[in-house]
């Protein structure tokens, strides 16, 4: 049936099932001359036949009894497809939120909005940045998709996808001269150390090493806006200095308003991670793709010669 109008074929079906072509122009809005016009045309395509008239009114002929059994079948089949593909566009339009560190949104952000500007141009990505214990609080309370964050200490009801760990580094006012040796957590101790509060997962981390190889450590100044602690830490008459990702210094270093020193030990690492509630009666159709892509741009990086400070989990 190459070449043959669907439209015809939807005005031939009306007019066999309501025995008449009065009865289907009433119930198609297509007035009777066209729907007859255009039953004409059908069968001249065809080549044969199609309708049968009668004082009582119009029934289909033995070949257009076939013709209407095998046109029912294909375009409810052609209904059923349109159905589905509506159903699924649906399904890729809405808004995705997502949280995400501010030390992590250098690694991923610009790549997570490309891909998904690119690939499901009906999504909206709201994205939220806000640190560890910020974020845990959101998604505690239904507001976010997923987050880009710290692996948290206590996962309960969440569901955790490791993606690689980065060694955290000792960030001080841009120095000319700058030792290769790694300093050592007390040393670090006696620095003015601006520190995020307790809360939040950096924090934690910070404490827990410190705390395992029984150091003290007591920050002077506690502060949880990262550009506000690298813009004190810039000014070199505050003396500040802190501990934070080496990607997120990046490019402070480059522009030599910061600078940045290896700390002794392999545990002083922070483990990033997609993070999501795991109790949701359903997520959005986007969000398993985005998961995905998400994966491998960290492989990416793992692999990259430029991310010398990210490192394999279980490799240190």
């Amino acid at each position: 049936m190459e070449g043959i109008d669907l439209r015809r074929l939807r005005y031939f079906i009306a007019v066999c099932e309501h025995g008449g072509f009065s009865r289907a122009s009433q119930s198609i809005g297509v007035a009777q001359p066209s729907l007859t016009r255009q039953i004409k045309l059908l069968e001249k395509e065809v080549g044969i036949a199609l309708i049968k008239r009668s004082g009582r009114g119009a029934e289909p002929t033995t070949e257009g009894r076939f013709l209407l059994g095998q046109s029912r079948l294909h375009i409810d089949g052609l209904d059923d497809a349109v159905r589905t593909v509506r159903q699924r566009s649906d399904k890729l339009k809405g808004e995705i939120v997502l949280g995400i560190c501010p030390t992590i949104a250098p690694l991923f952000l610009e790549d997570i909005r490309n891909f998904v500007g690119a690939q499901y141009r009906g999504v909206t990505l709201n994205v939220v940045e806000a640190y560890s214990g910020d974020l845990a609080s959101l998604m505690r309370g239904g507001r976010l998709d997923a987050a880009l964050t710290y692996r948290p200490g206590s996962p309960d009801r969440l569901d955790v996808v490791d993606l690689f760990a980065e060694r955290l580094v000792l960030v001080t006012s841009y120095a000319v001269d700058t030792a290769d040796a790694p300093r050592g957590l007390a040393d670090i101790g006696r620095l003015r150390l601006i520190l995020p509060s307790e809360i939040h997962e950096l924090r934690r981390i910070i404490d827990r090493v410190y705390q395992r190889r029984g150091v003290a450590l007591k920050p002077e100044l506690e502060l949880d806006s990262l550009s506000a602690v690298k813009a004190v830490i810039a000014d070199k008459s505050t003396q500040y200095a802190t501990i934070l990702p080496h990607s997120s210094v990046t490019r402070e270093l480059e522009e030599h308003t910061l600078s940045a020193y290896a700390i002794e030990g392999s545990d002083m690492a922070r483990t990033i991670a997609i993070v999501r509630p795991r109790d949701v009666g359903s997520q959005h159709a986007v969000l398993a793709a985005l998961i995905d892509e998400i994966r491998r741009l960290a492989g990416r990086i793992r692999k990259s010669k430029g991310s010398a400070e990210a490192v394999l989990l279980g490799q240190g």
